[in-house]
C-alpha cells in the first residue's frame, strides 16, 4: 500500500508542473488541487474508517469533450491517515463541469455542476478496482479560490463502497 500511496503522489507530482496555458486572470486553465473531508455513506467502510482526508487534483483537458464547460481528469484519496494503513479510496474520474453564469469575472462568483464517471482503486477490507462515479456543485469564490460539495458512488469492493459525501476547499493554479 505504501508503493500505491507513493506513485499516486508521483504521478500527481509530474502532472502539476506539466506545461500551463495562462490566462488573462494570472492562473493557467489546466491544475487545481482540493483539500476537505468526507464522510464514507458505506456501513462498511465507516466500520474500518469514521472519516476520510479527502486530497483532490483535477487537470482541466484544452478541450471540452462538451460544447460548454469544461473537461477534467480527477484523482482523488480519501483516506483515515497517511501512514499505508488500510482505509484508502482513490477514485479517479473524467469529469465535465456545466456552469451557471457568465465568464469568470476578476471579482469570481460563477458556480458550477459536475459529473463524472471512472473507477476507485478500494483498499479498505482488500485491495481492489471497482466502477465508480462523482458529481456535485461549486462556486468560485475568485479567480484561484472555490469550493466543492461533492459525492461518490462506487461499486462494491469485498464488502466497502468509497460511497461519500463530502466538502472541499480549492485552489486553481
Amino acid at each position: 500500500m505504501k508503493r500505491t500511496l507513493w506513485l499516486a503522489g508521483l504521478g500527481l507530482g509530474l502532472v502539476a508542473v506539466a506545461p500551463a496555458q495562462g490566462s488573462s486572470f494570472g492562473y493557467p486553465s489546466n491544475a487545481a488541487l482540493r483539500v476537505g473531508a468526507a464522510y464514507p455513506l458505506d456501513g462498511t467502510t465507516r466500520n474500518a474508517v469514521n472519516n476520510f482526508i479527502g486530497v483532490g487534483f483535477d487537470y482541466f483537458l484544452e478541450k471540452s469533450l462538451f460544447g460548454e464547460g469544461e473537461t477534467t481528469i480527477s484523482i482523488d484519496w480519501l483516506g483515515k491517515s497517511g501512514s499505508g494503513a488500510k482505509g484508502n479510496a482513490f477514485p479517479i474520474m473524467l469529469n465535465q463541469r456545466f456552469y451557471n453564469g457568465p465568464e469568470l469575472e476578476a471579482g469570481g462568483g460563477r458556480t458550477y455542476w459536475f459529473a463524472g464517471a471512472g473507477v476507485a482503486v478500494m483498499d479498505v477490507t482488500s485491495t481492489d478496482t471497482v466502477w465508480a462515479i462523482r458529481g456535485g456543485v461549486g462556486k468560485e469564490f475568485g479567480p484561484n479560490i472555490f469550493g466543492e460539495l461533492t459525492f461518490i458512488y462506487s461499486d462494491d469492493a469485498a464488502g466497502a463502497r468509497a460511497t461519500s459525501i463530502g466538502a472541499y476547499v480549492g485552489y486553481r493554479f
